[in-house]
């Protein structure tokens, strides 16, 4: 069977880039290996969704319940630096909106459905002529013009298409829970730590129709090499947020995952793409994951519509060559970025920490670099 596009991946942007097509009568077939997501799944995870992410959303007519983030504070806790970003500085109601990641993959889900084969996985891809061939592991046989990968970090389409990556291990560990603050000062307000205990940022969410806080916290690998996971939170957590003014208090389990990077030598071949994880993984330090990953599918998008109301192939090389020239040095910058980012304040050296603190507040009190730094994040800056 013959179908324009296969999406390989029913998350958030396979689904997202079945449903942008769909508005422009291009059809496509999502191939999910696992099963649909379900309500009673555990609800922890969040996404920051960034301006120019949420207007997509909403173009799809998709509405989320989210928390606001007007107002991002960045501070050393062993020093005097810190950087406040505001979203008036750069016209902007909101620097982020966030969300409950389950509850953004239901409602996708839901909308693309009826294009879903679940419990479905690619075991092969072949070139035809002018098409693609794909094996699952049914043993069933489909083609495409144009096969996509949004499959994630293991990547089913960019290992059997032998795509090459780069991989870095950061030698850290994530936690991710909820948690509730005494002060309710603080709901608009992101707040991002750096100590010599990790990374930890909080972030305002609705939940359940609470004012709550999302946590994700980034600790080297060797502070908890012998100790319980529970236990270091427990026993650390006051002494990473003595700069905000009120107690953070556990609202949830506590879930873990270890952090490394990836980006792909390229995108693209004849009749084969890859976006968002399943080309490029960045360190959660900004939250732009999964901003990153809709960047791509926006404008992969762009050109596959340009290509089909021109009537070209829109799995040809020329095609798939500018998404992967308008968005691959974009996403090195970011993920480069970040790993400076995490080498600075990652640093246990005196003069460093001296220099950081100066750097954080030189960086605060000058307004332009700050505004092209907010809108880089925002999504607003595309070529």
């Amino acid at each position: 069977m013959k179908y324009p596009v296969i999406i390989s991946g029913g998350g958030i942007i396979g689904c997202y880039i079945h449903l942008r097509l769909k508005q422009e009568g291009i059809p496509s077939l999502i191939i999910e290996k696992g099963l649909a997501a379900r309500e009673s799944e555990i609800n922890i995870r969040t996404i920051s969704l960034n301006p120019s992410t949420y207007k997509l959303l909403l173009d799809l007519g998709i509405q989320l319940e989210t928390a606001s983030v007007n107002t991002i504070k960045v501070s050393d806790r062993d020093g005097s630096g810190k950087i406040e970003f505001v979203a008036s500085e750069v016209g902007e109601e909101a620097l982020s909106h966030v969300a409950m990641f389950n509850d953004l993959l239901d409602k996708m889900q839901d909308l693309a459905k009826p294009a879903i084969q679940f419990e479905s996985e690619i075991t092969s891809i072949s070139k035809l002529e002018e098409l693609t061939k794909i094996t699952l592991n049914n043993n069933s046989e489909l083609k495409t013009s144009l096969l996509i990968g949004s499959d994630g970090r293991k990547s089913p389409v960019a290992q059997l298409s032998n795509f090459i990556s780069k991989d870095n291990d950061y030698k850290q560990t994530a936690f991710t829970f909820l948690a509730s603050e005494e002060s309710a000062s603080n709901i608009f307000v992101a707040s991002q730590i750096f100590s010599d205990k990790g990374i930890f940022a909080l972030m305002p969410i609705k939940h359940e129709n609470k004012n709550m806080f999302s946590v994700v916290w980034s600790v080297p690998n060797i502070l908890i090499k012998d100790i319980n996971i529970d236990d270091f939170v427990s026993k650390n957590i006051d002494t990473v947020t003595s700069n905000i003014s009120s107690k953070i208090t556990l609202e949830s389990e506590i879930i873990s995952f270890p952090l490394s990077n990836h980006h792909l030598d390229s995108y693209m071949k004849e009749g084969v793409v890859v976006v968002g994880d399943a080309a490029h993984s960045i360190h959660p330090l900004a939250g732009q994951g999964i901003n990153l990953g809709f960047a791509d599918a926006d404008i992969l998008c762009e050109e596959i519509i340009a290509a089909f109301k021109k009537g070209y192939s829109i799995g040809s090389y020329r095609v798939l060559k500018k998404y992967e020239i308008r968005r691959k040095s974009i996403n090195e910058i970011m993920l480069k970025a970040m790993d400076g980012f995490i080498g600075l304040f990652g640093s246990t050296n005196i003069y460093i920490k001296v220099l950081r603190n100066l750097g954080l507040n030189l960086f605060n009190k000058i307004s332009f670099m700050k505004v092209f730094f907010i809108n880089h994040a925002s999504g607003s800056h595309k070529l």
